[in-house]
């Protein structure tokens, strides 16, 4: 029998039961909760941060399970890029408040720490013995999922990160997808331009990142490609002008799209993302912004057909398929620069000696076999010194 192309292979693709989308979307979590099954005087246990509940944030969620008829327990211990202790912490409250539904309401972080107190209660032991992929048995609670912001796409995600010993470490599994998302792009039209622009180039990572994966199918390339054209249109828009509705509408969008593209696995972007994070603490977003397009300089000779594909959702398609690849590369490049993200490490304070540990940790802790190129350790090493010099022409 003839051997089908990867594309034709069974797989899974999930995302969530139901998306609410629209500004003021926020209202309508009580009614989705009782549609989840929570009645009248039943717990929902919301998941946030300590900011967001300070300044507010969180109020307009609070307000919605409460008119819906249900108590609400605020949980706001979560942490950017949270260890192992707080997911611990938010999978004791859960276990001992029992609630009818779980609601996280904030970034990546929060929306993780959210899906961990919705599925830990019906898996016993700690968070760390699931890390990896499909170890988790059941879901214990309903799970509605409200970004604050446009990037990571967690809430249409099948997994969850947790720092473990100053390292990424990692959950997928179909019961850490929401049943509900709710998009309410009112909700991001106080987040700083910085975190505008660094959130909206991660979820643009996870379409590219989708499109050229080894996993990527026709089902994750038409999020991909859609959340593409999405942030080509509004990103800078929306970090010039935070109040324009039409930019963090469209974002919210491209981000949701981009959480879909996740079903294709990710490729080395976000192991470099990891690496430098893993150092110098910063901004998972910034970070996955910074990788991106060295990510696609890594793999321009072995899929220069699929990154010209990213040229023409771009805008700049056109020419032979290498030239057109390298057209996206340059494209990425300078919307980096209109954001005033930085493009080589050095800028950032990496230092030249650590890159030879980075490449090795990549490869030991980070693999990535569906990466469309093989990932060696001179290649790697190569491409890591391209972005020490912030040489986006590098061929590696």
């Amino acid at each position: 029998m003839e051997k089908l192309p990867p594309w034709l292979e069974t797989r899974s693709f999930f995302g969530p039961s139901r998306v609410i989308y629209g500004w003021g979307a926020a209202g309508k979590v009580g009614d989705a909760a009782r549609e989840l099954g929570a009645g009248d005087g039943a717990l929902a246990l919301l998941v946030t941060d300590e900011t967001l509940h300070r300044l507010g944030a969180a109020a307009p969620v609070q307000d919605a399970l409460r008119s819906g008829g249900l108590k609400v327990h605020t949980f706001t211990g979560v942490k950017p890029e949270p260890t192992l202790d707080v997911a611990e912490e938010v999978t004791q409250a859960s276990r001992a408040l029992r609630p009818a539904v779980v609601v996280g309401i904030g970034g990546g972080s929060v929306m993780d720490m959210a899906k961990l107190a919705a599925v830990m209660p019906a898996n016993p032991g700690s968070v760390a013995d699931y890390i990896g992929q499909e170890k988790l048995r059941e879901r214990a609670h309903p799970l509605i999922l409200v970004p604050t912001t446009a990037g990571t796409g967690a809430e249409s995600s099948r997994n969850a990160v947790v720092t473990i010993n100053d390292k990424k470490a990692f959950m997928g599994s179909q019961y850490l997808v929401p049943q509900v998302a709710v998009l309410d792009p009112s909700l991001t039209v106080s987040l700083p331009p910085t975190t505008t622009a660094w959130t909206g180039v991660d979820a643009l990572s996870h379409c590219v990142e989708g499109l050229i994966s080894a996993t990527a199918t026709p089902l994750t390339d038409a999020p991909a490609l859609a959340g593409v054209r999405i942030i080509r249109e509004h990103l800078t828009t929306a970090y010039h002008n935070g109040q324009d509705r039409t930019a963090r509408a469209s974002m919210m969008v491209a981000a949701y799209l981009g959480g879909l593209s996740l079903n294709a696995l990710m490729v080395i972007g976000h192991s470099i993302a990891y690496t430098i994070a893993n150092r110098l603490h910063l901004h998972h977003g910034l970070t996955c912004a910074i990788a991106l397009p060295y990510t696609m300089v890594y793999n321009v000779p072995a899929v220069p057909g699929l990154l010209a594909r990213v040229a023409e959702a771009l805008g700049v398609g056109g020419g032979g398929e290498e030239t057109a690849a390298w057209a996206a590369v340059r494209a990425v490049v300078e919307l980096n620069r209109a954001l005033s993200i930085p493009m080589a490490l050095r800028d950032i304070k990496v230092e030249r000696s650590h890159l030879p540990e980075m490449a090795r940790e990549l490869m030991e802790r980070y693999p990535r076999p569906n990466n469309p190129r093989p990932v060696e350790y001179d290649s790697l090493l190569r491409l890591y010194e391209a972005m020490w010099e912030g040489n986006v022409e590098a061929r590696v």
